[in-house]
């Protein structure tokens, strides 16, 4: 009988530390103490008001949030305007103030009752399609260094003059394409050689020229 009950508890003790071991396989392993670590104080870091990518209207425009401070007219919303458009070089949303850097692709897209244009020299890049078929007949661009991409202004068929007026301009050659009205591209900050040469803004079958005007 005390063999029996001697062989049932070395069983049931086998069968416990089995158990143990499944439960933690590193049951064997010292248990070391683990120094408490305090949090690190985390810096005073400014979250925007709005967030990177968010849209809001100022006045009858739409803009899109780039940074912490600075925007875009975007072509998301498009900003249906007439008549005589200014572009602000800042603008407000939440009781935050941002710079509008840039104007998006097809921001004014088929606007063509706007009549008049002006864009601040805190514009350093318009985009492919901005003012795809709009009704300006001249447009100045102040920006230093901006830089005018390819087929910005599309179409536009009433376009006359178009001057880049800043100390580095950058423009596309297909960035007035299909302007058939178009007579001047002025442009500052470029060689003195490149006044007067012609620069071909229609197509193969439908070619146009446009007079480069450098501006000292």
């Amino acid at each position: 009988m005390k063999q029996t009950i001697r062989i049932m508890m070395m069983v049931l003790l086998t069968v416990g530390a089995m158990t143990a071991a499944a439960q933690n396989p590193f049951a064997d392993e010292p248990i070391q103490n683990v120094p408490s670590v305090s949090q690190p104080t985390m810096p005073n870091v400014h979250t925007p008001t709005g967030s990177i990518g968010l849209i809001f209207k100022y006045g009858n425009m739409h803009f899109k949030i780039l940074t912490d401070n600075t925007v875009e007219v975007t072509g998301e919303v498009r900003s249906v305007c007439k008549g005589r458009v200014e572009i602000p070089n800042i603008v407000k949303h939440d009781g935050k103030t941002y710079q509008v850097v840039a104007i998006g692709n097809w921001a004014f897209n088929t606007s063509s009752k706007m009549t008049e244009l002006v864009i601040p020299k805190s514009i350093q890049l318009i985009k492919t399609n901005a003012f795809f078929r709009v009704g300006l007949k001249e447009v100045i661009i102040p920006g230093d260094s901006v830089k005018v991409e390819k087929s910005a202004f599309l179409a536009c068929d009433k376009l006359l003059v178009a001057t880049l007026n800043g100390k580095k301009p950058r423009c596309s050659a297909n960035a007035f394409s299909r302007c058939t009205s178009m007579k001047e591209l002025r442009i500052r900050g470029i060689r003195a050689s490149n006044n007067g040469k012609k620069l071909n803004t229609g197509t193969s079958k439908e070619p146009h020229t446009v007079i480069i005007k450098v501006i000292e």
